[in-house]
């Protein structure tokens, strides 16, 4: 197989064309399609071995490059049904990837670097053919300079667009396992971007040229690979991860990139550095607006504004699913990172205290409640069997007891509703009796290792096989920041994901507060239409002076609409309420404005 270590050091080296005796085009193809037809009936690990021959000896024949190009594509597509049968191992795990799970990625890796390196050879060649012209070409300049024009369409344009997509499932590969991609794969990529805008590629339709499923350019596809970057897919589930990643070609369709700003955006690329998409702040290293960088500029606002429209459209449709729910936090993310900057108090001037998180709603709901379940808390054996809740909170047994320990660097008197937090590494040991319950499946408290660990931990693995778990707290994720508490009084605050910046020590959480001291309560719709009527878990949060927030109610998500009727019940106590406008929703949870009837 081959590494990425491997990998860097051949891309390095010159390739000068092949020495090996050239074949009848005819044979080639005939003797290709021999091997590949037995393919499906041997072991996976019989058909990497050989598909790992097949691109080797394509790497290395002499042939000519059209004729390569039509070759790769053929075993590119019996690789894709190899690859897919290998994801099919570790794609739907939701927490961190097993030992076992793991040692696919490597192999499916290995494949992607082979074809690159193909290409690397091609493109390599053609920029040497066509600074060094062979001399028995015909000496009129002007039909030698359509001879090239030709010649970079056919061959190096989807040489430059297929590596591209190469290296798109290589960074997708990397979100998947939580590891942050080389540096190293972002500088090729940057250089495949600025070879083609240099050779006027970039905008050239592909389509009658080369398979374009994802887009039908070099400049489409450089846009997704960015859009993969900025939103920051590693503090994602991995469901979210897949789902962003099928949805991204019709995403970046909506992006507008320009190697001239046509706007005053602060979010480029330099196209000569080794790094993705970056925002500009003070602490940035290069000035993107000084002529001496080659930098692409891009504007998100396009797409919001699309994105805007299409969750507006599923919302009429009554379609108000995982997609709106995506769509809704995609918007969220990129408005508050890149249109709209929240300033967030510097933790290094700030006072520092060490408070629990708890994830999850239900385990919330049984936190802010004191330990009584919701059964309890709302008396339903007193209800009507039609009210009656359909499931219950309650402590776990004590040995799946979690805890996530966090260090945040403001108090809840802070006016602020942006705040950080530090997420610990280290398990802390905490009486029984204040052990923050965690259902199985939806908080996961892994150790979490760093980028560092990745990077430096060579002894018996290389950075493609180190295991890596998903940050706790993902993008858009509710959860409940407790602070000092005694038998009677609990503080705490109800906090909501934006960001996370996974590649330091420990996370670091960038939180926005939608209310402090929230009260556990069951809310019902009222009404007469034909819709469920159990009560459900939820949290009334009083108006608060202090933040400028108003009264509102947070529920699980798809059980309530804007305008409707609810009861809400704590012990044996009813009051009838009306919800208003809807501040937030994700697939986890509603926030409504709510008014007293």
């Amino acid at each position: 197989m081959i590494t990425l270590s491997t990998f860097q050091e051949y891309l390095s080296t010159t390739k000068l064309q092949s020495t090996t005796a050239r074949r009848s085009v005819d044979n080639e193809a005939r003797y290709l399609q021999t091997l590949l037809t037995g393919l499906p009936s041997q072991t996976h690990e019989a058909q990497a071995e050989r598909l790992e021959e097949i691109l080797k000896c394509l790497q290395a024949v002499d042939m000519e490059e059209e004729q390569r190009l039509k070759l790769t594509a053929c075993v590119i597509e019996a690789a894709e049904q190899l690859i897919v049968a290998l994801r099919q191992h570790y794609i739907y795990e939701t927490a961190a990837f097993s030992e076992a799970q793991m040692a696919y990625v490597p192999q499916v890796r290995s494949l992607y670097y082979l074809i690159i390196m193909i290409y690397d050879g091609v493109i390599q060649r053609e920029m040497t053919s066509s600074i060094h012209p062979d001399k028995s070409a015909t000496k009129n300049g002007w039909q030698r300079y359509f001879n090239h024009e030709k010649r970079a369409s056919a061959v190096l344009a989807p040489a430059i667009y297929q590596s591209l997509l190469m290296y798109q499932k290589l960074l997708g590969e990397a979100a998947l396992c939580y590891q942050k991609p080389s540096s190293y794969l972002w500088s090729k990529i940057n250089q495949l971007y600025y070879l083609a805008h240099q050779q006027r590629l970039t905008l050239m339709s592909l389509s009658a040229h080369t398979l374009t499923q994802r887009a039908d350019s070099i400049h489409r596809l450089y846009c997704q690979l960015c859009l993969h970057s900025l939103l920051n897919v590693r503090a994602m589930r991995r469901p979210n991860i897949l789902l962003v990643q099928r949805l991204l070609p019709e995403w970046a369709e909506h992006l507008l990139a320009t190697i001239e700003p046509e706007s005053e955006t602060r979010v480029f690329v330099n196209l000569k550095d080794n790094q993705p998409p970056t925002y500009l702040t003070a602490h940035s290293c290069i000035n993107p607006y000084e002529d001496r960088y080659e930098c692409l500029f891009i504007e998100l606002t396009p797409m919001i504004t699309y994105l805007q429209a299409r969750r507006q459209a599923l919302i009429k449709e009554g379609r108000e699913a995982v997609a709106c729910a995506m769509l809704n936090k995609v918007i969220m993310t990129l408005t508050y990172r890149y249109l709209q900057p929240q300033l967030t108090l510097p933790t290094k001037y700030s006072s520092k205290q060490d408070d629990v998180v708890i994830g999850g709603f239900n385990d919330m709901h049984y936190r802010v409640s004191q330990g009584c379940s919701f059964t309890r808390l709302i008396v339903a054996n007193e209800l009507p069997e039609a009210y009656r809740p359909h499931y219950d909170t309650h402590q776990l047994p004590t040995n799946t007891h979690t805890r996530l320990n966090a260090e945040t660097f403001d108090g809840n008197d802070t006016l602020s509703l942006f705040r950080i937090l530090r997420l610990r590494t280290e398990p802390a040991s905490m009486p029984v009796d204040r052990q923050p319950p965690t259902r199985t499946g939806q908080f996961d408290s892994s150790p979490l290792p760093t980028d560092a660990d990745i990077q430096h931990d060579t002894s018996h693995k290389t950075r493609d096989e180190c295991v890596a778990a998903p940050v706790p707290l993902q993008i858009m994720r509710l959860f409940l920041l407790c602070r000092a508490e005694t038998a009677t009084t609990l503080d705490c605050s109800i906090g909501l994901t934006r960001w996370v910046n996974a590649d330091g020590a420990t996370p670091e959480i960038e939180w926005q507060v939608l209310g402090n001291n929230p009260v556990a309560c069951g809310i019902r719709v009222d009404g007469d239409d034909t819709r469920d009527r159990h009560f459900v878990p939820a949290f009334i949060m009083g108006k608060d002076e202090q933040l400028q927030t108003e009264a509102s109610l947070i529920v699980p998500t798809a059980h309530f609409q804007v305008d409707d009727r609810v009861i809400m019940r704590i012990n044996q106590q009813q009051m009838p309420l009306r919800l208003g406008r809807r501040l937030l929703m994700t697939d986890e949870f509603s926030q409504y404005e709510v008014l007293r009837l």
